[in-house]
Protein backbone atom coordinates (compact mmCIF):
# COMPACT_ATOMS: atom_id res chain seq x y z
CA UNK A 1 0.00 0.00 0.00
CA UNK A 2 1.56 3.31 -1.06
CA UNK A 3 1.52 6.54 0.93
CA UNK A 4 -1.49 8.00 -0.91
CA UNK A 5 -3.56 4.86 -0.39
CA UNK A 6 -2.60 4.79 3.28
CA UNK A 7 -3.64 8.43 3.70
CA UNK A 8 -6.99 7.77 2.04
CA UNK A 9 -7.59 4.75 4.26
CA UNK A 10 -6.80 6.74 7.40
CA UNK A 11 -9.12 9.58 6.33
CA UNK A 12 -11.96 7.10 5.99
CA UNK A 13 -11.53 6.08 9.62
CA UNK A 14 -11.52 9.58 11.10
CA UNK A 15 -14.47 11.11 12.94
CA UNK A 16 -15.60 14.45 11.62
CA UNK A 17 -17.74 17.34 12.76
CA UNK A 18 -21.14 17.96 11.12
CA UNK A 19 -21.07 19.87 7.83
CA UNK A 20 -23.86 22.44 7.38
CA UNK A 21 -25.17 24.15 4.26
CA UNK A 22 -27.84 26.69 3.38
CA UNK A 23 -28.52 27.12 -0.34
CA UNK A 24 -31.00 28.78 -2.66
CA UNK A 25 -32.04 26.50 -5.55
CA UNK A 26 -34.70 27.63 -8.00
CA UNK A 27 -37.49 29.08 -5.82
CA UNK A 28 -36.62 26.97 -2.79
CA UNK A 29 -34.29 27.17 0.15
CA UNK A 30 -32.30 24.02 0.90
CA UNK A 31 -30.99 23.84 4.44
CA UNK A 32 -29.29 20.88 6.03
CA UNK A 33 -26.29 19.12 7.48
CA UNK A 34 -24.40 15.89 6.94
CA UNK A 35 -22.09 13.67 8.95
CA UNK A 36 -20.07 10.56 8.17
CA UNK A 37 -21.44 7.82 10.44
CA UNK A 38 -18.70 5.42 9.41
CA UNK A 39 -16.74 4.67 6.25
CA UNK A 40 -19.17 4.41 3.34
CA UNK A 41 -22.25 5.61 5.28
CA UNK A 42 -23.20 9.28 5.63
CA UNK A 43 -26.18 10.73 7.50
CA UNK A 44 -28.08 13.69 6.01
CA UNK A 45 -30.76 15.89 7.57
CA UNK A 46 -32.46 18.18 5.08
CA UNK A 47 -35.15 20.85 5.03
CA UNK A 48 -36.55 21.99 1.69
CA UNK A 49 -38.49 25.25 1.99
CA UNK A 50 -40.08 26.23 -1.36
CA UNK A 51 -41.54 29.67 -2.07
CA UNK A 52 -43.51 28.41 -5.06
CA UNK A 53 -44.10 25.32 -7.18
CA UNK A 54 -40.89 24.39 -8.94
CA UNK A 55 -38.86 21.52 -10.36
CA UNK A 56 -35.41 20.94 -8.89
CA UNK A 57 -32.98 18.64 -10.74
CA UNK A 58 -30.77 16.53 -8.45
CA UNK A 59 -27.77 14.40 -9.36
CA UNK A 60 -26.04 11.73 -7.26
CA UNK A 61 -22.81 9.77 -7.32
CA UNK A 62 -23.19 6.77 -9.60
CA UNK A 63 -24.83 3.75 -7.95
CA UNK A 64 -25.25 5.47 -4.58
CA UNK A 65 -28.03 3.99 -2.42
CA UNK A 66 -30.26 6.07 -0.14
CA UNK A 67 -32.19 4.88 2.92
CA UNK A 68 -34.47 7.59 4.26
CA UNK A 69 -37.43 8.73 6.33
CA UNK A 70 -39.79 11.68 5.80
CA UNK A 71 -40.19 13.60 9.04
CA UNK A 72 -42.53 16.32 7.76
CA UNK A 73 -44.49 17.01 4.58
CA UNK A 74 -44.30 14.80 1.52
CA UNK A 75 -41.65 14.41 -1.16
CA UNK A 76 -42.69 13.92 -4.77
CA UNK A 77 -40.03 13.11 -7.34
CA UNK A 78 -39.78 12.22 -11.02
CA UNK A 79 -37.53 9.30 -11.93
CA UNK A 80 -36.50 8.17 -15.42
CA UNK A 81 -38.57 5.11 -16.43
CA UNK A 82 -40.43 5.09 -13.10
CA UNK A 83 -42.36 8.36 -13.38
CA UNK A 84 -43.81 10.20 -10.38
CA UNK A 85 -43.29 8.79 -6.88
CA UNK A 86 -44.44 10.28 -3.56
CA UNK A 87 -43.28 9.44 -0.04
CA UNK A 88 -45.39 10.99 2.73
CA UNK A 89 -44.68 11.98 6.32
CA UNK A 90 -43.84 8.95 8.44
CA UNK A 91 -42.83 6.90 5.42
CA UNK A 92 -39.48 5.25 4.71
CA UNK A 93 -37.81 4.77 1.35
CA UNK A 94 -34.83 3.01 -0.24
CA UNK A 95 -33.66 4.43 -3.56
CA UNK A 96 -30.91 3.95 -6.10
CA UNK A 97 -30.63 6.48 -8.89
CA UNK A 98 -28.10 8.73 -10.59
CA UNK A 99 -30.54 11.62 -11.04
CA UNK A 100 -34.10 12.72 -10.27
CA UNK A 101 -36.32 15.81 -10.30
CA UNK A 102 -37.88 17.03 -7.05
CA UNK A 103 -41.34 18.58 -7.47
CA UNK A 104 -42.31 21.20 -4.91
CA UNK A 105 -45.43 23.18 -4.06
CA UNK A 106 -45.69 26.65 -2.53
CA UNK A 107 -45.39 26.36 1.27
CA UNK A 108 -44.94 22.60 0.87
CA UNK A 109 -42.06 22.34 3.35
CA UNK A 110 -40.26 19.00 3.53
CA UNK A 111 -38.02 17.64 6.26
CA UNK A 112 -36.23 14.33 5.87
CA UNK A 113 -33.45 12.16 7.23
CA UNK A 114 -31.46 9.92 4.92
CA UNK A 115 -28.39 7.70 4.83
CA UNK A 116 -26.25 7.51 1.71
CA UNK A 117 -24.39 4.24 1.11
CA UNK A 118 -21.59 3.59 -1.30
CA UNK A 119 -22.33 0.46 -3.43
CA UNK A 120 -19.59 -1.65 -1.81
CA UNK A 121 -20.96 -1.02 1.68
CA UNK A 122 -24.52 -1.82 0.59
CA UNK A 123 -23.37 -5.04 -1.05
CA UNK A 124 -21.39 -6.01 2.04
CA UNK A 125 -24.35 -5.29 4.30
CA UNK A 126 -26.78 -7.33 2.21
CA UNK A 127 -24.37 -10.26 2.20
CA UNK A 128 -24.96 -10.52 5.96
CA UNK A 129 -28.76 -10.16 5.82
CA UNK A 130 -31.33 -12.92 5.95
CA UNK A 131 -32.15 -14.46 2.58
CA UNK A 132 -35.59 -12.82 2.34
CA UNK A 133 -34.14 -9.34 2.96
CA UNK A 134 -31.24 -9.89 0.56
CA UNK A 135 -33.66 -11.09 -2.13
CA UNK A 136 -35.92 -8.06 -1.62
CA UNK A 137 -33.01 -5.61 -1.93
CA UNK A 138 -30.61 -7.37 -4.32
CA UNK A 139 -31.23 -4.75 -7.03
CA UNK A 140 -29.68 -2.08 -4.78
CA UNK A 141 -26.32 -3.84 -4.80
CA UNK A 142 -26.30 -5.40 -8.27
CA UNK A 143 -23.51 -3.96 -10.44
CA UNK A 144 -25.56 -4.61 -13.57
CA UNK A 145 -28.56 -2.62 -12.38
CA UNK A 146 -28.99 0.34 -14.74
CA UNK A 147 -32.52 1.62 -14.15
CA UNK A 148 -33.42 3.75 -11.10
CA UNK A 149 -35.06 1.76 -8.32
CA UNK A 150 -37.24 2.89 -5.43
CA UNK A 151 -39.15 0.99 -2.74
CA UNK A 152 -41.13 2.61 0.07
CA UNK A 153 -43.51 1.88 2.91
CA UNK A 154 -45.09 3.11 6.13
CA UNK A 155 -42.80 3.14 9.17
CA UNK A 156 -43.55 1.14 12.28
CA UNK A 157 -43.84 3.14 15.54
CA UNK A 158 -40.42 1.86 16.60
CA UNK A 159 -38.77 3.01 13.36
CA UNK A 160 -40.40 6.43 13.80
CA UNK A 161 -39.26 6.60 17.43
CA UNK A 162 -35.67 5.81 16.44
CA UNK A 163 -35.77 8.47 13.72
CA UNK A 164 -36.83 11.02 16.34
CA UNK A 165 -33.76 10.15 18.44
CA UNK A 166 -31.34 10.88 15.60
CA UNK A 167 -29.95 14.41 15.35
CA UNK A 168 -26.73 15.41 13.64
CA UNK A 169 -26.36 18.24 16.16
CA UNK A 170 -25.38 15.64 18.77
CA UNK A 171 -22.44 14.56 16.62
CA UNK A 172 -20.27 17.46 17.74
CA UNK A 173 -19.50 15.98 21.18
CA UNK A 174 -17.47 12.73 21.51
CA UNK A 175 -19.82 10.84 23.84
CA UNK A 176 -22.93 11.86 21.98
CA UNK A 177 -21.25 11.14 18.66
CA UNK A 178 -20.92 7.48 19.61
CA UNK A 179 -24.54 7.39 20.83
CA UNK A 180 -25.59 8.90 17.50
CA UNK A 181 -23.76 6.21 15.56
CA UNK A 182 -25.44 3.51 17.62
CA UNK A 183 -28.87 5.06 16.94
CA UNK A 184 -28.15 5.30 13.22
CA UNK A 185 -27.11 1.67 12.95
CA UNK A 186 -30.14 0.59 14.99
CA UNK A 187 -32.44 2.55 12.64
CA UNK A 188 -30.90 0.88 9.59
CA UNK A 189 -31.25 -2.52 11.23
CA UNK A 190 -34.88 -1.82 12.12
CA UNK A 191 -35.64 -0.70 8.56
CA UNK A 192 -34.62 -4.12 7.27
CA UNK A 193 -37.21 -5.67 9.62
CA UNK A 194 -40.17 -3.65 8.33
CA UNK A 195 -43.02 -6.01 7.42
CA UNK A 196 -43.87 -3.87 4.37
CA UNK A 197 -40.31 -4.36 3.08
CA UNK A 198 -40.28 -8.11 3.43
CA UNK A 199 -43.20 -9.88 1.77
CA UNK A 200 -44.82 -11.93 4.48
CA UNK A 201 -46.39 -15.16 3.33
CA UNK A 202 -49.05 -16.01 5.90
CA UNK A 203 -48.80 -19.71 4.97
CA UNK A 204 -45.22 -19.70 6.21
CA UNK A 205 -46.55 -19.14 9.73
CA UNK A 206 -49.52 -21.43 9.35
CA UNK A 207 -52.04 -18.60 9.72
CA UNK A 208 -54.29 -16.40 7.63
CA UNK A 209 -53.69 -12.90 6.30
CA UNK A 210 -56.17 -11.76 8.95
CA UNK A 211 -53.92 -13.21 11.65
CA UNK A 212 -50.88 -11.43 10.21
CA UNK A 213 -52.75 -8.12 10.48
CA UNK A 214 -53.83 -9.00 14.01
CA UNK A 215 -50.20 -9.58 15.02
CA UNK A 216 -49.22 -6.15 13.74
CA UNK A 217 -52.17 -4.64 15.61
CA UNK A 218 -51.04 -6.39 18.81
CA UNK A 219 -47.55 -4.86 18.47
CA UNK A 220 -48.99 -1.39 17.89
CA UNK A 221 -51.39 -1.76 20.85
CA UNK A 222 -48.54 -2.67 23.17
CA UNK A 223 -46.48 0.32 22.00
CA UNK A 224 -49.37 2.72 22.63
CA UNK A 225 -50.36 1.29 26.05
CA UNK A 226 -47.11 0.82 27.95
CA UNK A 227 -48.51 1.71 31.36
CA UNK A 228 -51.22 -0.97 31.29
CA UNK A 229 -50.92 -4.55 32.49
CA UNK A 230 -51.19 -7.04 29.64
CA UNK A 231 -51.92 -10.73 29.42
CA UNK A 232 -51.99 -13.14 26.51
CA UNK A 233 -55.62 -13.94 27.27
CA UNK A 234 -56.64 -10.26 27.09
CA UNK A 235 -54.72 -9.72 23.85
CA UNK A 236 -56.33 -12.79 22.31
CA UNK A 237 -59.82 -11.58 23.21
CA UNK A 238 -59.12 -8.05 22.01
CA UNK A 239 -57.72 -9.09 18.61
CA UNK A 240 -59.67 -12.32 18.04
CA UNK A 241 -56.67 -14.61 17.77
CA UNK A 242 -56.00 -17.82 19.69
CA UNK A 243 -53.16 -18.01 22.20
CA UNK A 244 -51.18 -20.67 20.34
CA UNK A 245 -51.06 -18.58 17.16
CA UNK A 246 -50.27 -15.42 19.09
CA UNK A 247 -47.28 -16.93 20.89
CA UNK A 248 -45.88 -18.90 17.96
CA UNK A 249 -46.52 -16.46 15.11
CA UNK A 250 -45.64 -13.25 16.96
CA UNK A 251 -42.15 -14.60 17.59
CA UNK A 252 -41.86 -15.86 14.00
CA UNK A 253 -42.91 -12.47 12.65
CA UNK A 254 -41.03 -10.11 15.01
CA UNK A 255 -38.16 -12.35 16.15
CA UNK A 256 -39.10 -11.93 19.83
CA UNK A 257 -41.86 -13.03 22.23
CA UNK A 258 -44.86 -10.83 22.96
CA UNK A 259 -43.60 -9.84 26.40
CA UNK A 260 -40.01 -9.52 25.19
CA UNK A 261 -41.30 -7.00 22.66
CA UNK A 262 -43.25 -5.16 25.36
CA UNK A 263 -40.17 -5.04 27.60
CA UNK A 264 -38.09 -3.58 24.75
CA UNK A 265 -40.48 -0.75 23.95
CA UNK A 266 -40.98 0.04 27.64
CA UNK A 267 -37.27 0.58 28.17
CA UNK A 268 -36.95 2.54 24.94
CA UNK A 269 -39.58 4.93 26.29
CA UNK A 270 -37.93 5.03 29.73
CA UNK A 271 -34.58 5.88 28.16
CA UNK A 272 -36.19 8.79 26.32
CA UNK A 273 -37.91 10.12 29.45
CA UNK A 274 -34.79 9.88 31.62
CA UNK A 275 -32.98 12.31 29.33
CA UNK A 276 -35.33 15.05 30.54
CA UNK A 277 -36.12 16.46 34.01
CA UNK A 278 -39.88 16.34 33.58
CA UNK A 279 -40.56 13.18 35.62
CA UNK A 280 -38.93 11.45 38.57
CA UNK A 281 -37.55 7.92 38.21
CA UNK A 282 -40.58 6.60 40.12
CA UNK A 283 -42.97 8.44 37.81
CA UNK A 284 -41.14 7.12 34.75
CA UNK A 285 -41.36 3.58 36.10
CA UNK A 286 -45.14 3.99 36.45
CA UNK A 287 -45.36 5.63 33.02
CA UNK A 288 -43.90 2.55 31.32
CA UNK A 289 -45.85 -0.02 33.31
CA UNK A 290 -43.68 -0.85 36.35
CA UNK A 291 -45.52 -0.53 39.65
CA UNK A 292 -42.44 -1.78 41.51
CA UNK A 293 -39.55 0.72 41.09
CA UNK A 294 -36.99 -1.89 42.19
CA UNK A 295 -38.03 -4.19 39.34
CA UNK A 296 -37.79 -1.26 36.94
CA UNK A 297 -34.32 -0.27 38.16
CA UNK A 298 -33.06 -3.84 37.98
CA UNK A 299 -34.40 -4.37 34.47
CA UNK A 300 -33.04 -1.02 33.29
CA UNK A 301 -29.59 -1.84 34.65
CA UNK A 302 -29.61 -5.23 32.93
CA UNK A 303 -30.37 -3.55 29.61
CA UNK A 304 -28.19 -0.40 29.80
CA UNK A 305 -25.52 -1.35 32.34
CA UNK A 306 -26.37 1.48 34.76
CA UNK A 307 -29.18 2.34 37.16
CA UNK A 308 -31.83 4.82 35.91
CA UNK A 309 -30.65 7.60 38.25
CA UNK A 310 -27.04 7.17 37.07
CA UNK A 311 -28.17 7.14 33.43
CA UNK A 312 -29.97 10.45 33.97
CA UNK A 313 -26.96 11.97 35.74
CA UNK A 314 -24.65 10.95 32.89
CA UNK A 315 -26.83 12.70 30.34
CA UNK A 316 -27.27 15.79 32.49
CA UNK A 317 -23.47 16.04 32.82
CA UNK A 318 -23.15 15.75 29.05
CA UNK A 319 -25.64 18.58 28.51
CA UNK A 320 -23.68 20.79 30.92
CA UNK A 321 -20.44 20.11 29.03
CA UNK A 322 -22.11 21.17 25.78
Amino acid sequence: MNEQEMKKKNEELLFEKPKKYDLKIEDARLRGSSLRVRAGIRLHEVELLPDSACRIPVSYARDSVWLGYIRRGEQTILLPDLGRKTVRSGGWFIGRMDAMTVLTQAEGDIELMAFSFCPKVMNSLLSMCAVDVADALHCFACVNQQKPTLVQGESSPRLQWLADQISIETGSAPGKRLDLEARCLEWISELFKQPSLISIDAKEFGCSNYDVKALRDVALFLEENLAEEHSLADLCRRFYINEFKLKRNFKAMFGITVFGYLRDVRFQRAEQLLKTDELSVLEIANEVGYSNPSHFSRGFQERFGVLPKDFRRMHQDTFKQD
